[in-house]
């Protein structure tokens, strides 16, 4: 039972579409695999199959993205290949909460996770055009690496100061400053979440 504005979340049924799936690339096995890692006794409830073993699918799922990561640490969908800083951010948010929670990740396929990460801010394009993505992929891996103490908080400054309002959507600015909150920076943070939450309210 879910009162209040939750209750509009269908979690159960989102698990349940999530789980009904058919295919299986990397990025539909950690959107099942992501929200076991919180949701493990809603899907008991629920009889969802295999919910009696969570723990073993979260870490069969650990496993099969790990074989679609190249040797750099960036994550192919279907097999090894790179390109794509959105899902590798994905993947390592999700390779990044399972450890939190005590699931066991091979610390060599992290930290090239982490890496490939750091590679991809540092070569980031300019996003003042909607043709280099409006940043969503940059906020959410800068707010991975900040989790991991991983990000350089010049580069969070900087996109802070500089490129605040440049970001397409109030997620990516949020993430941002989840990011700067992560390295203690909340007069920064403060502000980005400020600026994501006047985004919403416009739209609504």
């Amino acid at each position: 039972l879910a009162i209040g504005p939750i209750a509009r979340i269908d979690a159960p049924g989102l698990l349940a579409a999530l789980d009904r799936y058919p295919y299986g690339c990397t990025e539909q096995i950690t959107s099942k695999a992501l929200p076991l890692l919180y949701f493990d006794q809603v899907a008991r409830v629920m009889g969802l199959k295999g919910a009696d073993n969570i723990a073993l699918r979260i870490e069969q799922s650990v496993k099969a993205i790990l074989t679609n990561q190249t040797a750099e640490g960036a994550f192919g969908l279907w097999s090894p290949s790179s390109g794509d800083m959105w899902l590798d951010a994905y993947v390592t948010d999700f390779l990044s909460r399972a450890r939190a929670s005590g699931y066991a990740v091979p610390d060599l396929a992290f930290r090239q996770a982490l890496d490939n990460l750091r590679n991809q801010v540092n070569y980031a394009p300019d996003f003042n055009d909607s043709a280099n993505g409006g940043g969503e992929a940059l906020a959410y891996a800068l707010m991975v690496l900040a989790r991991e103490g991983a990000a350089a908080i010049g580069d969070l400054r900087y996109y802070a100061d500089v490129k605040a309002d440049d970001f397409r959507t109030a997620l990516a600015q949020a993430q941002l400053g989840a990011a700067l909150a992560s390295y203690g920076d909340q007069t920064r943070a403060d502000a980005m979440f400020s600026r994501a939450a006047r985004r919403v309210n416009a739209l609504l």
